[in-house]
Order: structure tokens, then sequence, then C-alpha cells
């Protein structure tokens, strides 16, 4: 699933959300027969899930299938499913459990549960113990269950609060036990617990930020935040340059739909001979109330084109309508946009210039509805300024800034090194995808059709 993982993860660093969200399956089929069986075991875990409202964090095993139909008994599910049955071969889940906890310690309670799950028919316990999980008091308890086709399971309780725990679990069958909790011991150290109250204290501080100072943009100041010349990046993955992009900016409009026309163009190789060509066009008026897109896309194999999409939106009148065209065959979509969404909407054109228009001088995150397109709907982007970055070794030169860009509250956010005047120097994400400032002769050395 490299290509899978890629188009993923190049989706920050590009800020596109929505064109490859969709194309990223159909790249990753022909991808996957070429992947080797060395690729494959240099990550078994993909990038970071994140569940704010929640209270927790974790990298899945790679290539587990995320079931967005979530029941109310957990908050979250991942299924590996077999290869040529279909049929379910392990799942991961997260799920709360409540319970009385006052003066008792946790290897009673670890007790308790044991000798629980052991009067359960058809259950045997293998572990019930008094374990640290995620940096918190916890549980670790092992069972097996059923009389035939009999299933492994193995759960870390992680206690974040008097009777309340937060529980990593995962089962399937028998013979995949070795496999399942080597997982499970692979992902467990990933895992981390933050406070949910206090979670969306932030999200609301964050927001109210970010409404903040898309009040305060005028057509003076996203002109200032317009850099004079087209700026050029090239894309790499450990040593390799993988890709490039290339991001013009101009003044448009006029009147009160004064604003600023962002351009990107972009490529990116993919294995197995194939590549992906992004072409970008965003407008917005300084007050947001006029926005218009347009994003084209082709994948291509030996320089054929096998799939290509288009997306053309307009955000006006309180209204995002946005038409999706695959292979030929159109969809429209709308979404209201309520008043309370529109004091921090970030039109895309913004979100290409937000380094320019927050203030790096000083640590702050400020939060904005981004619309997705597959979805229909807005997610919480997060642009937080870190503070100073390091000095390189030697270097006499100034300190940049560090800041991270969080295409989603679900999302694991990219990590930026800024000009002290927000110009983009490097940006990397989570999968090893790196994206760094380069010239146009450059680029075209690597990548000699990138300005056609």
């Amino acid at each position: 699933m490299v290509a899978a993982q890629v188009l993923r993860n190049v989706c920050v660093v590009l800020g596109v959300g929505l064109l490859l969200t969709a194309m990223a399956a159909v790249a990753a089929v022909t991808a996957a027969s070429s992947a080797s069986s060395a690729g494959a075991a240099e990550s078994k875990l993909a990038p970071r899930h994140i569940d704010p409202g929640n209270g927790f964090s974790l990298c899945p095993p790679a290539g587990a299938e995320r079931d967005l139909g979530v029941a109310t008994a957990r908050l979250a599910r991942w299924v590996m499913r077999d290869a040529k049955t279909g049929a379910i071969a392990w799942q991961l889940t997260v799920r709360k459990e409540t319970g009385d906890a006052k003066d008792v310690t946790m290897a009673a309670l670890a007790n308790q549960l044991g000798v629980s799950l052991g009067k359960q028919s058809g259950i045997r316990v293998e572990k019930a113990a008094e374990a640290a999980v995620a940096g918190k008091p916890g549980i670790e308890t092992a069972f097996i269950t059923g009389t035939s086709g009999q299933r492994w399971q193995h759960e870390l309780w992680a206690q974040r609060g008097p009777g309340e725990f937060l529980v990593l679990s995962i089962s399937g069958a028998l013979g995949l036990r070795s496999e399942i909790d080597e997982l499970l011991g692979l992902v467990a150290g990933t895992w981390q617990l933050t406070d949910p109250r206090r979670q969306a204290e932030l999200r609301k501080e964050n927001l109210q930020r970010g409404a903040d100072l898309l009040a305060a943009v005028t057509p003076a100041r996203l002109a200032g935040a317009l850099p004079g010349e087209a700026q050029w990046f090239l894309y790499r993955r450990g040593d390799s340059d993988v890709g490039f992009m290339r991001v013009t900016c101009k003044q448009a409009g006029g009147g009160q739909d004064q604003g600023a026309e962002v351009s990107t163009l972009a490529g990116l190789s993919l294995p197995d001979g194939q590549s992906i060509a992004i072409n970008r066009v965003m407008f917005s008026s300084a007050n947001r109330s006029t926005e218009r897109w347009t994003e084209d896309a082709r994948v291509l194999r030996d320089g054929k084109v096998v799939r290509q999409m288009s997306e053309s939106g307009t955000c006006e009148g309180g209204q995002i309508a946005c038409t999706v065209t695959s292979d030929g065959k159109s969809a429209t979509r709308k979404k209201p946009l309520v008043p309370a969404t529109a004091r921090c909407y970030l039109p895309r054109a913004f979100a290409i210039l937000l380094p320019k228009l927050v203030d790096l001088s000083k640590p702050a995150a400020y939060g904005f509805a981004g619309y997705t397109t597959p979805a229909n709907d807005f997610d919480l982007r997060t642009f937080t300024v870190v503070g100073p970055a390091a000095a390189a070794a030697g270097s006499q030169g100034p300190r940049g800034v560090e800041a991270t860009d969080q295409l989603a509250a679900d999302a694991a956010p990219a990590a930026m090194e800024l000009t002290s005047d927000g110009s983009l120097l490097r940006m990397s994400t989570d999968a090893g995808i790196v994206m760094e400032r380069s010239t146009r002769s450059a680029v075209l050395r690597r990548f000699p059709d990138a300005e056609k």
C-alpha cells in the first residue's frame, strides 16, 4: 500500500484533502502488487490516528482498514481482512469501560476482572495482571474464547481517572496469537491519552483565535502576504526526489471582492511506473464573501493517463457548492455555511498563505473550519506556532520559526520550518514525505516537465 500512504501524506504537504483522498485507493491497487516484502517490513504501523474528542491517539497497524461505522460500544475499530476470502482475520478496537474504583488497588481490580472473565462460558483466562499502560496505571488481560474455532483476545486497560478506563483490544483466530500480540505491542507503544475536556477547551480557544485572525484580514494585509515571485519546492522521500510543487500568487478581484488568487502545480512519482499531476487555482476575496476554486488531477502510468478527476467549487451567500467529475461522471455536493462555522471558515487560498497571516512572534494555536469534499463537511484545521527553530550548528543566519499544520482533528500534524516572515523552508509528515524550498533551475533539472 505504498502509493496510498504516499498520497495520504502528501495531502498534508499539498493541502489537498479532496481529490487525492478518492484517488488513493486506485493508485494503491497497482502499487500493492509491486511492493516488496522488504518494503512491507519497513513499517508495520500506519500514520497516527488522533481522536481529541475521546482523548486518545495511536498508530494502527499498517494496511488495516478503519471501520467508520463505529458502534456505540467502541470508540474506534480497525480490521485486517484475509486477502483471499475477505473475512476479518483480526480486529483492533478502542472502547471505554467504567466502574467503581474507590480505594481499590490496580492489582485487586486486575484480579476481579480475571475472576469475572473466568466465570463466563467459553472463556479461558491466561493473564489478568496489573500493568503500566500508556504511562498510566492499568491492567493487562489475555484469554481464549470459544470451544471450537477458538479466538485469542489480548487487552490493555489504561486508567484515565477513578473508575474510568480506555481499553485497547486486539482479537483474532487463535492461530494468529503471536502475530497479533506483536501488533498490539507495537500499537501500545504509540498509544497516548489526553484529557478530552481540556481538549474541548483548547479547541474553543483556538477557533476563537482563528476567527479573530480571519476577521482582521483586509485587502492590503492579504496583498502583503503574497510572495512577489513563484515559489518552487522539491518533495523528498529518504534520499530520493519524488516530486515538486510550484506556487504562484497574485492580487485578483475588485471592489468588495478584492482578494488573492493562488495557483499550485504539483507532480509526484509513485511506485510501479505511476505518477500524479495536480493543478489547482484558488481565489478568495479578503472578506471571504466570495470563494472559487478548481482542482484537476491525473494519475499516469508510463506516461499514459489512467485516471482523471476534477473539482470546481464556490462558497457564496452562506452556501458551498462543489462539483466533482471522475472519469467523465459528475456529482454536485452542497453544504450550508452556518454563521458559527462561517466565523472560522478558511478558504483554500488562505490556507496556502496562512504562515504569512499569523503572528509568528509568539507561540499560539489557531483553529479553522476547512471544507472537505469527500465528507461534504468541515474538518478542524489547526495551525500552531511552536517557537524559534533550533539553529543549525555553525549557522550565523537568523533563526527560523517552527510550526505545525494539522488538516483535521484525526490527522497527524505536519512539521514546518518557516522564515521569520512566514516563507516555507521545510515541511515534513509522519510518513517521511519532506517538502523543501528549492529553485526553478533545480526543480527543472530533476523534473523537466515542471513548467508544462
